[in-house]
């Protein structure tokens, strides 16, 4: 690696150097920056850290002044501040932190982990690269590793992080460091759901976050995050499925990314429609991919038997209230927590749609009108649950005509997507100006029934409307009436 290209790559390197000369204090450019040079990643390099022996204010003070930027201020007591700045259209950011240690040797000690404890004084003209701990090996032979396993102690979420580093890197963790992942799982509860949010989110950002999942489970760290997982654990389901509940949830992953990677990937409007955001940096992707090892999380309770028969009836009520608390804990935002609960209320009701032949037109069009603008997320969980059931009474026969009418389903919705909205026959004034009505639920009953037939093609004008309008009042009154006698 030639490090004479840090001053290229990284905006007003060389003044950091000057002003670490001027204040007579040693800065060193520290972690990921380094880390991503070595392995040659193509990613732009937008975020550096630096570790600084002395006066950090002062040189955070003078950089962001040299910078016509502004700083603010990280964690005051422990003396870590971030310049932002805006430099040919990008947006870098510059972290600035006091050594922790006596030495900088003892700073490095406390990193995460060796591949991120590579370093370089920024006032070494030759820019030679700090070495201690086997860095540069360990980044050859792809290892995450742990120079001291009491870092995990001082911040437990390092542990989710190590994952996050296997998956989106392609590393292998040490087997001694995942030892000492399971010896201080526990203290992940102490973490915020906001900083597990933030590490699991870059798990699940990652194509074959099922590697970590897997790992995650093999040493119960999962259950620390959704200790509700737990209870999944060995509860079967019947001849249907050949896993328990959990692992037949691990499964439904799985399948999940395997369609991603093999074609959803590939198709243009499924591609853009499941890599929208849905919060800041995240998307409905990653939200699928929670929903995979939460769809069942409600069978455990409502596990049940008729006759020979195992039954789940409710399941998915039950999970999607359930549902609502795991959000709350992982700290998702509103619509997040709004899509995963309708994930797992809907994710049987494409089944039931492929049990037509074929399903109807107003079949379809309930579907959609009930699970909106996840219709295709809901279709996805279900071909990935489908997938995964692969018991000695699956039906291969059903399981192929299943298939057929999910991608129909999604053909379906995209070309509907693309056409022009139908024109509004009536509204509300319109109905109650007729009927003599006053304003209530029975009006956007009416409505509802009456662009539900346009969409059928069954209502073209304004009297066709009417005419809906005028069977549901009469039925709402044949209703009263027999109520009433």
């Amino acid at each position: 690696m030639n490090l004479k290209i840090l001053s290229k790559k990284i905006p007003y390197f060389n003044l950091i150097g000057r002003i670490s000369a001027k204040h007579k204090t040693s800065i060193w450019l520290v972690g990921g920056v380094l880390r991503d040079l070595f392995l040659k990643r193509k990613k732009d390099l937008t975020d550096f850290d630096f570790c600084v022996e002395k006066k950090v204010l002062s040189i955070v003070k003078e950089f962001s002044k040299k910078t016509s930027s502004k700083f603010i201020v990280l964690d005051e007591e422990e003396g870590s501040y971030r310049v932002i700045l805006k430099k040919h259209s990008k947006i870098y950011t510059y972290d600035f932190t006091l050594m922790r240690g006596r030495t900088f040797l003892e700073d490095l000690y406390l990193r995460d982990f060796t591949i991120n404890m590579l370093a370089v004084n920024v006032r070494n003209k030759e820019n030679h690269i700090i070495d201690i701990f086997g860095s540069r090996d360990d980044l050859k032979n792809k290892l995450i590793r742990t120079a001291d396993s009491d870092v995990l102690r001082q911040d437990p979420l390092r542990i989710l992080r190590g994952f996050s580093f296997m998956v989106n890197y392609g590393f292998k963790i040490d087997k001694n460091t995942q030892k000492a992942f399971a010896k201080f799982k526990k203290l992940l509860k102490n973490v915020s759901g906001e900083r597990i949010n933030e590490e699991l989110f870059k798990i699940f950002a990652c194509p074959h976050s099922y590697d970590a999942i897997k790992r995650m489970e093999e040493l119960r760290i999962i259950d620390e995050i959704i200790p509700q997982i737990s209870k999944t654990r060995n509860v079967h389901q019947g001849g249907f499925h050949h896993l328990d509940v959990w692992r037949h949830s691990l499964e439904a992953l799985r399948e999940f990314e395997l369609l991603y990677r093999k074609y959803l990937v590939y198709k243009k409007e499924i591609f853009e429609y499941l890599n929208e955001p849905l919060a800041e940096n995240r998307t409905r992707t990653q939200i699928i991919k929670i929903a995979c090892l939460l769809h069942d999380i409600g069978k455990p309770i409502a596990k049940n038997k008729k006759g020979n028969r195992t039954i789940f009836h409710t399941h998915e009520k039950i999970g999607r209230d359930l549902a609502e608390k795991i959000s709350k804990k992982i700290k998702l935002s509103l619509r997040e927590k709004e899509v995963l609960k309708k994930l797992i209320f809907w994710h049987l009701r494409p089944g039931y749609l492929a049990d037509q032949a074929p399903p109807t037109k107003r079949a379809i069009y309930h579907f959609f009108r009930d699970t909106q603008e996840e219709g295709i997320s809901v279709i996805l969980l279900s071909l990935s649950d489908w997938r995964a059931t692969r018991g000695p009474l699956t039906n291969l026969v059903k399981r192929k005509k299943h298939e057929r009418v999910m991608f129909k389903l999604i053909d379906h919705y995209l070309v509907e997507k693309e056409k022009k909205p139908l024109p509004k026959l009536i509204d509300g004034y319109d109905v109650m100006k007729k009927f003599n009505l006053t304003p209530g639920a029975l009006i956007g009953e009416i409505l509802n029934k009456v662009k539900e037939e346009q969409a059928l093609s069954k209502v073209k004008t304004k009297s066709d409307a009417y005419r809906v309008a005028k069977h549901i009042i009469a039925g709402t009154k044949h209703k009263k009436l027999s109520k009433g006698a």
